[in-house]
């Protein structure tokens, strides 16, 4: 179980706050977290991570506070920076990652070849191109059997056949699922997940992905509001049947708020 209560997070020296009191649970559940960049969302999987540490707030996994997580291997990223920590070929991180979460390398060598990536296993993370290490980066999150996957925007610089391949493998992954993406068009392929709105380092929802269709932003606080979003713009209450915008129809949240300012 994941358990986000109440997060801030500053940057040190920086009077920049990048979360705002983000409340997040997830307990045999999937959620898909849709922001532009900038707002917040890879902060939230870095600090849940420990690669961030909070200003305030708790992060837990199955009760245990991040901070004093040690050898926890159920929970898994395709964040870039995790796997760079070693300067080895793939075919040897691989066979690192096997071993430190009781797995096999050819479970994660099966994985590449299904994804057309064989020919990386001789390279260096550095010598991967962008959509190479965001592919990698994926499959490495959703192999060795992980209970928690965090997946930072897994879609960019992916062609659609592997987008395809990649979406089925995360609905039928038997693990916890927090996913953030920019791309609300995305969202017909979450059916069934939780959905979450990020703006300005505030996390909105709960909502449902199936209830898309009938979310509306609205300007003010709507008296009957879903959630209330407190932004540089002014409020926007989030309803449902009825608003100034449907949600669905902008092609992310800024662009939303910013047609309503």
């Amino acid at each position: 179980m994941l358990d986000v209560r109440g997060l801030d997070v500053t940057f040190p020296g920086t009077r920049t706050t990048a979360l705002r009191g983000v409340d997040l649970q997830l307990d045999r559940a999937k959620m898909v977290v849709v922001g532009a960049n900038g707002s917040g969302k890879t902060t939230l999987l870095r600090a849940i991570l420990g690669l961030v540490p909070p200003t305030a707030g708790s992060i837990a996994v199955d009760g245990r506070d991040v901070g004093r997580l040690e050898g926890e291997t159920g929970l898994s990223t395709n964040l870039a920076e995790v796997y760079r920590l070693l300067s080895l070929p793939v075919r040897d991180l691989v066979q690192v990652y096997a071993d430190l979460k009781g797995g096999a390398a050819g479970e994660m060598e099966g994985l590449l070849g299904e994804f057309e990536l064989g020919d990386v296993l001789g390279k260096r993370w550095h010598e991967l191109s962008t959509g190479q290490q965001k592919l990698v980066g994926d499959l490495f999150a959703i192999c060795f059997r992980p209970r928690i996957v965090l997946l930072d925007e897994p879609f960019d610089n992916l062609d659609f056949a592997r987008r395809r391949r990649l979406v089925r493998r995360l609905q039928e992954l038997p693990a916890d699922v927090l996913l953030n993406t920019h791309e609300l068009d995305l969202l017909g392929a979450f059916e069934g997940w939780r959905l979450g709105l990020m703006f300005e380092g505030r996390l909105l929802g709960p909502f449902q992905v199936a209830e898309l269709d009938r979310l509306y932003l609205s300007r003010g606080a709507v008296d009957g509001a879903l959630a209330v979003l407190e932004t540089a713009y002014g409020s926007f209450s989030v309803t449902r049947d009825a608003g100034d915008r449907p949600v669905k129809s902008a092609t992310s949240l800024n662009a939303l708020v910013e047609a309503l300012a």
